[in-house]
């Protein structure tokens, strides 16, 4: 009977977390690369967004990553090749909205899923074989 009891509780509280879980797609990151190099990362508001470098290999530091903390909007500026150029970034629950730059390559990952209607194909239809197969 007591183990009964734990089972339905337990049945209880996994339908109740289920039940208020959020959106895992919200806040996506953006990957920035730029054919220089980058430095001097300097954000308005810095707990709306985090920007950091992403160190490679080679040590080229000509990408930076946008990490959205919480909604709102700011601005952030990076220096490439002695010019400052500044960014606008707005995000919101779904997606993170990165103005565009001239010189700079944006991609965003974590992206929500597009919800499209598609049809799968149909499996083949069976058929004989004129001799059976050879199997090693």
């Amino acid at each position: 009977m007591k183990n009964v009891k734990w089972k339905i509780k337990s049945l209880l509280l996994l339908f109740f977390f289920l039940l208020f879980m959020q959106s895992v797609f919200a806040y996506e990151d953006c990957i920035i690369t730029a054919d220089g190099r980058m430095s001097d990362i300097k954000i308005q508001h810095n707990d709306i967004i985090d920007v950091f470098p992403l160190i490679t290999v080679m040590n080229d530091k000509n990408t930076i990553i946008v990490h959205p903390l919480k909604t709102g909007q700011t601005k952030f500026s990076v220096v490439k090749d002695n010019n400052k150029f500044f960014f606008d970034v707005k995000v919101t629950e779904e997606k993170t909205y990165v103005s565009n730059v001239d010189g700079f390559e944006m991609l965003t990952i974590d992206c929500p899923p597009i919800e499209e209607y598609f049809e799968l194909d149909e499996p083949p239809a069976e058929f004989e074989l004129d001799e059976p197969p050879i199997l090693n």
